[in-house]
């Protein structure tokens, strides 16, 4: 899937629509809808090959297994399904990949007038694994809430957003650089491609770190992820962080696409002087010349 075709509205405009919904009304969901999702994850065509695979819980089904135990994420009120992934431990860029196509799927439950929250902190990964049936050679990365939105959002939900700042986000010029690390980017200067950088400063993050730092050299995007090693050790069975980025992969190709903008992922590392030590290269995006 380069271009979301499937999207009922435009991707900038599903991007800004997209919050963290931690409140929902708990009613059933279509199965046609169920299934759309599941398909639009897996048909999501993943920069870097690997292929998760995808399943639906419905929570009413499988009460019994307590999903949500004491010490686990808690914060969902209402939640009735959750979409999730599960990757291959040989496949080394299965987080990336991960969030990249899972966020496809929160992208088109946007646009059904559905509800979403990420969650890969914390929560029983066991469990989840043995209602999807996972095998030993996988892990379970990330889960998504999806469902319609209450009402109201809960006492909880509210607290839970302000207390991670999820209405604000980083500054343009702490996130994309031009020619080198020692200068931010200017949008202006961005000219088409500004669109897409916006949508990648407003993906979901764990904890709402904003971990993506991008660099533009001549005719190609870098992706870096600033990495927060105290956050990684807190969070060992997952790299919340790289999928973080996989999202922000899919918010930029998927915007710049619909723009009729040309371009493939790559592997090509920059040679840039000062790069910070904590950042990690992670993919470079080539602009394809019309």
């Amino acid at each position: 899937m380069n271009r979301p075709d499937i999207y009922g509205s435009p991707v900038a405009e599903l991007v800004r629509r997209r919050v963290s919904c931690r409140s929902f009304d708990g009613r059933a969901l279509e199965p046609q809808v169920l299934e759309e999702l599941e398909r639009t994850a897996a048909g999501a065509a993943a920069p870097f090959g690997s292929r998760p695979r995808f399943g639906v819980i419905d929570n009413e089904k499988v009460r019994a297994e307590n999903l949500f135990s004491a010490g686990s994420y808690g914060m969902i009120k209402g939640a009735r399904y959750y979409l999730a992934a599960l990757v291959r431990r040989d496949e080394p860029r299965r987080w990336e990949d991960a969030g990249f196509a899972l966020e496809a799927a929160v992208l088109h439950a946007s646009g059904l007038g559905l509800g979403t929250c990420w969650i890969g902190g914390v929560f029983d990964r066991r469990r989840f694994g043995r209602v999807l049936g996972i095998r030993a050679d996988e892990q379970l990365p990330a889960v998504v809430a999806v469902g319609r939105p209450a009402e109201k959002r809960s006492l909880r939900d509210r607290l839970v957003r302000w207390s991670a700042k999820g209405d604000r986000r980083k500054p343009v010029a702490d996130l994309f650089f031009a020619g080198g690390w020692d200068s931010s980017l200017v949008m202006e200067d961005a000219g088409e491609w500004g669109q897409a950088l916006e949508c990648v400063r407003l993906a979901p993050s764990a904890s709402n770190k904003q971990p993506w730092r991008i660099v533009r050299l001549g005719n190609a995007f870098h992706f870096h992820l600033a990495r927060d090693k105290a956050y990684s050790a807190m969070m060992p069975l997952a790299d919340l962080q790289r999928i973080d980025l996989g999202i922000a992969m899919c918010h930029f190709q998927f915007s710049a696409a619909e723009l009729g903008l040309q371009g493939k992922w790559q592997d090509s590392m920059p040679q840039i002087e000062g790069t910070p030590g904590h950042f990690e290269y992670i993919a470079t995006y080539v602009i394809r010349n019309s």
